[in-house]
Order: C-alpha cells, then sequence, then structure tokens
C-alpha cells in the first residue's frame, strides 16, 4: 500500500500558489457535512453538471478534469473535513487513489496539500 506521504502533500500554515499559473481550490475549513464537502468540491473544481453528487462521481470528476486547461490541479485542505469516520476514509482514499493515476501524467497533475498537524491522523485514517 503506498503511504501518504507520498502522495499528498503536508505543510505548516497557508499554502498559496501563482493562480495564474495553477488552478487552485481551497476547501472552506468549516465543511460539517459530507454533502457540504460534495458541493464545495462541485463548485471549486467547476464539475459538469452531471456530477452525481456521490463517492463515485467525485472519483469519477477528479479522475477527468478536461473542462480544466491548467495542468496543476491543487486542493487545498486546511484543516480535514468535520465528516462522519467512515465517509473521511473514504474521501482521503479516493484521493490518493486519483492522485496516484495522476502522477506522471501529461495532460494534469493533482496536488493535494494538508496541513502538517493533521498528517498522523490522516495515516492512522487510512490504515484503520
Amino acid at each position: 500500500m503506498t503511504d501518504c506521504n507520498d502522495v499528498f502533500k503536508f505543510v505548516d500554515g497557508p499554502a498559496s500558489y501563482n493562480t495564474g499559473e495553477v488552478f487552485f481550490a481551497r476547501l472552506d475549513p468549516l465543511i460539517a457535512s459530507t454533502d457540504e464537502l460534495l458541493n464545495s468540491i462541485y463548485y471549486l473544481l467547476w464539475f459538469p453538471g452531471y456530477f452525481g453528487f456521490n463517492w463515485n462521481a467525485l472519483e469519477d470528476c477528479l479522475s477527468d478534469f478536461c473542462w480544466i486547461t491548467e495542468k496543476k490541479i491543487i486542493i487545498v485542505h486546511d484543516r480535514l473535513p468535520n465528516i462522519p469516520s467512515d465517509d473521511l476514509k473514504v474521501y482521503l482514499e479516493i484521493l490518493m487513489d486519483v492522485a496516484m493515476d495522476w502522477m506522471g501524467h501529461e495532460q494534469h497533475v493533482l496536488e493535494v496539500i494538508f496541513q502538517e498537524k493533521d498528517r498522523e491522523n490522516i495515516k492512522k485514517i487510512l490504515i484503520s
């Protein structure tokens, strides 16, 4: 199994990039439900109208990005979403899977950023 340290980027403090060169999405740190998370990602990443607002649809859209012209796509989490633990595990697994799939791809690169303080918690969630 791939370690999250090999896939996710962990930072201290706010992450920032030149938004003219990357497609940058910062998730609201106050997300308090799975529905809020899916809605937020839908709007932040400009998902197509056919997005189904479920985990399968999330994985499908994160694996496509044909509507985004920038090569690098960055999803920043200033804190872990406050969603049920089972859903959080599914969400993290989807992010890991799609980020690994985009590695070495010519069309896009997906970078997923979390806070350093969340690293150990993410590792525990993913191995549970």
